[in-house]
């Protein structure tokens, strides 16, 4: 697998230390603009309160970090933690920038490091939690995180059949290319897609009142505003139609931008290229 980009089908959480923590700033706008809806709505989930103390698994370079420590006002605190140190050096920068004085940012592998103090109110994250190696020892360590008291909440994807972004690229490239058997449990973006999975890992990880819900929306593919063209390039450049076809002919990746941009054309709106999508918020106590 090529380190340089994102597949649906395996990405350990190692991936990000390097090559593809570096993508991701390289394209930050389009990844971000991609997700945003989820993280929005996750953030408005978690409905965090003024005081809280937060700790955001696989921040990235902070979008939900900074909505999160607005919500949270001055007396509260929210701590940024990211494998990738290009990442959490963006963060940084940015909350410099924004004189945002009650968010900080760690690098770390939140499935093994150890966070000292009295622990945080919640633990919160946008689809960085479903990388790791082995998932219910790291959700063991993050339990530990929170005080007794805490609670958790995260967004994983879903199954790839409600998911456009995933299932109708990655039949693109099947046809040219004969694909491996997908490890649905592989780390990576579609680890969690099934709930009983998560359940059993939060639940062997001491978390309780367990709660599974199903989020439904739409996706900008590319960012917001990109077109078609942009879009096609976008996929084919860092998803993994690009890495499934990396060593195929010119011809190839052409007849597949090809298919991708009339699927994209298909979905254009005057906000860019809107794709159905869905997600799990999985909620937990300590």
């Amino acid at each position: 697998m090529s380190s340089d980009k994102i597949s649906a089908n395996g990405l350990a959480a190692e991936a990000w230390e390097g090559e593809m923590g570096d993508k991701w700033l390289a394209h930050i706008d389009r990844f971000e603009g991609m997700i945003a809806p989820v993280g929005e709505a996750l953030v408005e989930k978690a409905a965090v309160r003024p005081g809280d103390r937060i700790i955001d698994i696989g921040c990235g370079s902070g979008v939900n970090s900074f909505d999160l420590a607005e919500r949270v006002g001055p007396e509260g605190l929210v701590t940024g933690l990211d494998i990738s140190p290009s990442l959490v050096a963006e963060g940084q920068h940015r909350a410099l920038a924004r004189g945002i004085e009650n968010v900080h940012f760690v690098v770390g592998d939140a499935g093994m490091v150890r966070i000292p103090g009295e622990g945080f109110d919640v633990l919160f994250s946008r689809f960085g939690v479903m990388f790791f190696e082995d998932p219910y020892a790291a959700f063991t360590n993050m339990h530990s995180f929170l005080k007794s008291d805490g609670r958790m909440i995260f967004a994983c994807w879903g199954p790839p059949a409600e998911n456009p972004w995933v299932s109708e690229l990655m039949a693109i490239a099947a046809d040219y290319v004969e694909l491996p058997k997908p490890d649905p449990r592989a780390p990576g973006p579609m680890a969690f897609a099934d709930p009983d999975y998560v359940r059993d890992i939060l639940e062997k990880a001491g978390f309780g009142h367990i709660r599974i819900e199903p989020w439904h929306g739409r996706q900008l593919v590319g960012g917001k505003g990109a077109t078609p063209e942009e879009a096609a390039d976008f996929v084919m450049d860092v998803l993994f139609p690009g890495e499934a076809l990396e060593d195929q002919p010119d011809d190839v990746k052409t007849q597949a931008r090809a298919r991708a941009l009339d699927l994209f054309k298909a979905a254009a709106t005057p906000d860019g290229v809107s794709l159905p999508c869905m997600a799990w918020f999985v909620s937990a106590d300590a």
